[in-house]
């Protein structure tokens, strides 16, 4: 008796708030086009969902945007809710720019399929406005940009080249992030994604990553980096201070000569190597549950120790200080020629 009065309720909510569809083909084909007068202060606020955003600096006072949206459905069956469709909101309120993607979409007991073959933002602004990114699987690209940067992203792909803001902020999940000629501080918050950055000068970058990789190449500044199973790559760096923790990636290091280096770098089942410019001075510790496990390759070593666990010393008057602690993992210090 309760099963039946159960069918029955269902199905009567079913009579009142959906139809039958024994086929359904649906093209959503939309553009939308809107612009904005701007001034030194104001921020876009982007929500873009799995939109691409394509971001062009111009010499303008404007913020001009374009929303291309193509997506084919098929349907069969019985639909819940509103109707699939696709809107942009837009609006100016004080000193931001609001554009938000809207998505709308309604369940279906039967079969649905939606092909979504274009969604892109072409913006075109002047680099002086602070930007403040949300999306899910759509890839963003900026270029030649003097604002600040916040990006939140899920799956999509970051690429930044020439950033010149005092201040950028990324958080994503499991998409790539690459930056080119960065310059200002840098935070980085990344789950499984790959973060790749090439010729940054950061006074502070900070690092976050579970198993994705992080590779630096030809950068200077400060560094706080933790990764869980990803590894850890730097090329030609001057680290005036350098933090990184992981657990079981490997650390692999080339450093330049700084005149005054502070670096802390813990690991547990990762290999840990350090190639240091020659010339570098700094004092070294280096442990490991088993001595054997540590390796120095360094010219004219001043007051060397070592026991069961750790191995010390200075070189070229040990102005610096690097402590490398690893628990099953091979340390290596050797000196670049």
């Amino acid at each position: 008796m309760t099963k039946k009065i159960s069918s029955l309720l269902i199905l009567s909510l079913l009579i009142f708030s959906t139809h039958v569809e024994t086929a359904l083909a649906k093209e959503i084909n939309k553009d939308f086009h809107q612009s904005f007068d701007v001034k030194m202060g104001d921020t876009l606020r982007l929500r873009h969902g799995d939109g691409d955003v394509r971001l062009t600096p111009w010499d303008k006072d404007i913020i001009d945007v374009k929303v291309r949206y193509r997506a084919d459905i098929d349907a069969v069956g019985i639909r819940l809710g509103s109707k699939d469709d696709f809107n942009v909101e837009f609006r100016q309120t004080g000193n931001t720019v609001y554009v938000t993607g809207k998505e709308e979409s309604r369940g279906t007991i039967g079969f649905y399929n939606k092909k979504q073959y274009e969604y892109v933002y072409e913006i075109h602004s002047p680099d002086y406005i602070q930007l403040d990114f949300d999306g899910d699987d759509g890839d963003v690209d900026i270029q030649n940009w003097a604002g600040e940067i916040d990006c939140r992203i899920d799956d999509g792909d970051i690429t930044m080249r020439n950033i010149s803001g005092d201040k950028t902020t990324i958080r994503g999940e499991d998409g790539d992030i690459e930056i080119e000629n960065l310059t200002g501080y840098l935070t980085i918050e990344v789950d499984d994604g790959d973060v790749f950055l090439d010729a940054c000068e950061m006074p502070r970058c900070r690092l976050e990553a579970e198993d994705g990789d992080i590779e630096i190449s030809e950068a200077q500044g400060s560094f706080d980096i933790t990764v869980d199973d990803g590894n850890v790559t730097m090329r030609q760096i001057a680290a005036t201070g350098l933090i990184i923790r992981a657990n079981d990636g490997d650390i692999d290091l080339d450093l330049l000569a700084v005149e005054t280096m502070d670096a802390d770098i813990r690991t547990d089942d990762g290999d840990v190597t350090v190639g240091l410019e020659k010339g570098f001075s700094l004092s070294f510790h280096v442990s490991a549950d088993d001595v054997d496990y540590i390796r120095i390759d360094l010219d004219d070593i001043e007051n060397y120790k070592e026991d069961d666990h750790s191995k010390s010393g200075r070189i070229s008057g040990g102005n610096g200080r690097l402590k490398i602690r690893t628990a099953d993992g091979d340390i290596t210090i050797r000196e670049n020629f």
